[in-house]
């Protein structure tokens, strides 16, 4: 289904439980009949699996404004003034704490279930899942080039150049994850010489090439236009159960898993709407629902997750959530120097 089609089914089920009356877990006075408007980066799986249970419960509208992490943000701090938009759903914490003045205060009454990774300790942005980083190689492509990929370093190899997709850190939140990844992972931490040594060789390694978004690194290679990409895992893992040619791979060094989140615009016009989306997000339900429906990791105590390696199966770091946070202009400054250098 396309989202066209979406949104007029889901509008359709609006429509319908209008006339029955809307009710459930997450009904609240005053809401239903209203009109939400999010913005996401998420992909389509993700919003057909919560949204339209979402609106049958609660008899609210559900408009998607979708497009890249980047160019949402951008977009909400245009509307600061005059806010449009009433949820940020989607995209990394890192991104959210730097533009945490973009956001109303509201901590759901379901943080209380959620595991400590998944906790909302601000008080702005909410974890609902978590993201890990990972390289999604397709299979036919790296047989025929006769060429194996496991780790950060595989992806120095001469016969990758020219065939590897990764998108703009400076504007994806995902590709800005992935950075902070290698460096963390290759070098030990985000200063090193070693960390920022890899990192200029793989920009001479994408030979110029930068994709503008996660979804279309994930779908260039799973049509064999690159060997490899470097993603993150619930759309990754979308695309290998599509039946493409692809398979995750864990890079050796260690991959991150952190949290994508959501967050109340400050100032939209339907917060209360809003928070009741958050709420359900995180709920036991809405929790449920990420793990098997959609590609996500949950993040609430007692949901788990079918089908994916256990974190405890898989090479993992630990990033510094702080330093990245406090440091994410300094990292895209020096990212963007190696490219214009190039």
């Amino acid at each position: 289904m396309n989202r066209k089609s979406f949104l007029h089914a889901a509008a359709t089920t609006v429509a319908a439980l209008a006339l029955t009356g809307a009710g459930g877990a997450f009904a609240q006075d005053g809401i239903s009949g209203t009109t939400l408007v999010v913005y996401t980066p998420n992909e389509e799986g993700m919003l057909q699996s919560l949204v339209p249970i979402f609106e049958s419960e609660t008899g609210v509208t559900v408009q998607l404004i979708t497009a890249g992490t980047g160019e949402l943000y951008q977009r909400i701090n245009s509307e600061a003034s005059n806010p449009q938009g009433d949820v940020m759903f989607g995209g990394g914490m890192a991104q959210a704490n730097a533009n945490i003045d973009l956001w109303a205060e509201y901590t759901s009454a379901e943080d209380a279930g959620m595991v400590p990774a998944g906790k909302n300790k601000t008080g702005f942005y909410t974890p609902y899942q978590a993201d890990g980083s990972n390289l999604l190689v397709n299979k036919e492509a790296a047989a025929a080039a006769g060429v194996e990929i496991t780790s950060y370093a595989d992806l120095l190899k001469p016969e990758l150049k020219g065939k590897i997709a990764y998108g703009d850190p400076t504007a994806s939140s995902s590709a800005f994850a992935q950075l902070t990844n290698m460096l963390k992972a290759v070098g030990g931490d985000y200063e090193s010489d070693a960390s920022w040594d890899y990192v200029e060789a793989l920009v001479t390694q994408l030979d110029g090439i930068s994709i503008g978004s996660s979804s279309q690194v994930a779908k260039d290679v799973a049509a064999g236009e690159y060997i490899v990409g470097l993603t993150y895992e619930p759309l990754s893992l979308n695309f290998v159960r599509s039946g493409a040619p692809v398979e995750i791979v864990y890079p050796e060094e260690g991959a991150a898993f952190l949290p994508a989140t959501i967050e109340l615009i400050k100032g939209g016009p339907n917060p209360e709407a809003g928070k009741a989306f958050i709420d359900f997000v995180i709920s036991e339900e809405g929790q449920t629902i990420i793990a098997e429906q959609t590609a996500g990791r949950p993040l609430r105590e007692g949901v788990t997750k079918p089908g994916v390696p256990a974190l405890s199966e898989i090479p993992t770091i630990e990033e510094d959530g702080a330093y990245v946070s406090a440091h994410r202009d300094d990292i895209v400054a020096k990212y963007r120097k190696i490219l214009e250098a190039q």
